[in-house]
């Protein structure tokens, strides 16, 4: 499987302007600590700026976003979209067959959906799994949210075959350790021991922080690697 050819395809949801550009041409990266990773990635086609000559680095991901990045780095192909059974998500948005594929795929925790519910409705057809609720597919995702999404889609293409290739979670050691949500515990504890996701500088992980398109940058390299 040809890893970044799939997510060259799937991994537009990085840029505002998907026309790809050369690393050089980012005049908003010099000297952010995210510099080689971005130039690594744009020069590779993997991700775009927002325009032809910034890439934003600090700006914000919204998690349909994050979602289609770490499916494309995980190599998870899209379930299609089915009306009237993915949340309160529209036919029209462009992640409505990613928010299709987390959810039958169960890697979207309920906690992140308000008003969850699911219901088996069985027709001519056979079973099937109707979603109730409502996920706000478009706002910012935080850190820990981010964390949850690459580890179960990282999970996810390993396969039950390949779990033995996961290290085991360890207690965390950040300051603000208390601070990350119960449902995110274990997901960002697993994602920071297989390291796919770091801490801040100052020793926080800041799981409520609105996540910023380097970090989402540096999770998808690892991915990758």
């Amino acid at each position: 499987m040809n890893i970044r050819r799939i997510i060259t395809a799937a991994v537009l949801a990085m840029a505002v302007s998907v026309t790809p550009v050369m690393a050089a041409s980012f005049t908003d990266t010099h000297g952010h600590w995210a510099e080689s990773i971005i130039d690594e990635l744009a020069d590779k086609g993997i991700i775009s700026g927002v325009s032809a000559n910034k890439f934003s680095p600090d700006g914000t991901v919204t998690r349909a976003e994050f979602y289609r990045m770490a499916f494309g780095a995980a190599g998870i192909k899209s379930i299609p979209y089915r009306d009237g059974e993915c949340l309160n998500i529209k036919k029209s948005a462009w992640y409505a067959d990613t928010m299709q594929s987390a959810l039958d795929r169960g890697l979207i925790p309920d906690a992140m959906i308000e008003n969850y519910s699911v219901e088996v409705v069985t027709d001519d057809n056979g079973s099937k799994a109707v979603y109730g609720g409502s996920y706000d597919a478009e706002k910012p995702i935080t850190r820990e949210e981010m964390a949850y999404a690459a580890q179960a889609a990282y999970q996810y293409s390993l396969g039950e075959d390949g779990l033995e290739q996961l290290s085991l979670p360890m207690d965390l050691d950040f300051v603000d350790t208390p601070l990350i949500s119960a449902w995110a515990m274990n997901a960002v504890k697993h994602a920071y021991v297989n390291g796919l996701v770091a801490g801040m500088g100052d020793g926080t992980f800041g799981p409520h922080n609105t996540a910023t398109r380097a970090q989402a940058a540096a999770i998808i390299k690892n991915m990758i690697d």
